[in-house]
């Protein structure tokens, strides 16, 4: 069974390329993310970016990680059998929703994978232009970057869950269950 509410740290390995050729691959850094899956059947994701990891191993996450930019996601296919959902990024908010961090407008999808632990494989790529309303800063999409933008590029990322004080997870299999009030 898997779970469809959840807000879980992840050590991520992501690799930056190309917007229109996202195989060339130009830089590559390991960063915490924390995932967070909610709605009333688990049809919404949101993965945020929170910080380089700075312990090489990355075993647990700090306790003071906090959203800086957020990728949203809407539920396209589950398989209870594979313990497996897939998510479409979006690039312009469906609804009205209050997302930690600033909106990161992106296309592409994550497939998450709930075995053992969560993890998850994304790809992406986005292009935007930045400002402030109302003392925040505010990411718009646009469609047709120009060439070489500095902010327009692709995304590829794999994470796995890590354990963490922040960490809240419903609807979890017994054996998940035991393992959160071990770790926690």
């Amino acid at each position: 069974m898997v779970a469809k509410s959840f807000v879980v740290a992840m050590a991520a390995d992501i690799a930056r390329s190309d917007y229109a050729k996202p195989t060339l691959i130009r830089s590559r850094s390991r960063e915490w993310l924390i995932a967070c899956r909610w709605g009333p059947d688990g049809e919404y994701l949101s993965i945020a970016t929170a910080g380089a990891i700075l312990d090489s191993r990355g075993l647990a996450a700090p306790d003071a990680i906090a959203p800086i930019h957020s990728l949203f996601g809407l539920l396209i296919s589950e398989s209870e059998t594979e313990a497996a959902s897939t998510f479409l990024l979006v690039r312009q908010l469906p609804f009205p929703v209050e997302l930690a961090g600033t909106f990161f407008p992106a296309d592409g999808y994550v497939r998450l994978q709930q075995r053992e632990t969560i993890s998850l494989v994304g790809k992406t790529r986005y292009s935007h232009s930045r400002g402030w309303l109302d003392g925040r800063e505010v990411r718009k999409d646009i469609p047709d970057p120009a060439p070489a933008s500095v902010e327009a590029m692709a995304w590829h990322i794999e994470a796995t869950r890590r354990s963490w004080i922040g960490e809240f997870i419903s609807g979890a299999p017994l054996q998940e269950k035991r393992a959160i009030r071990v770790a926690g």
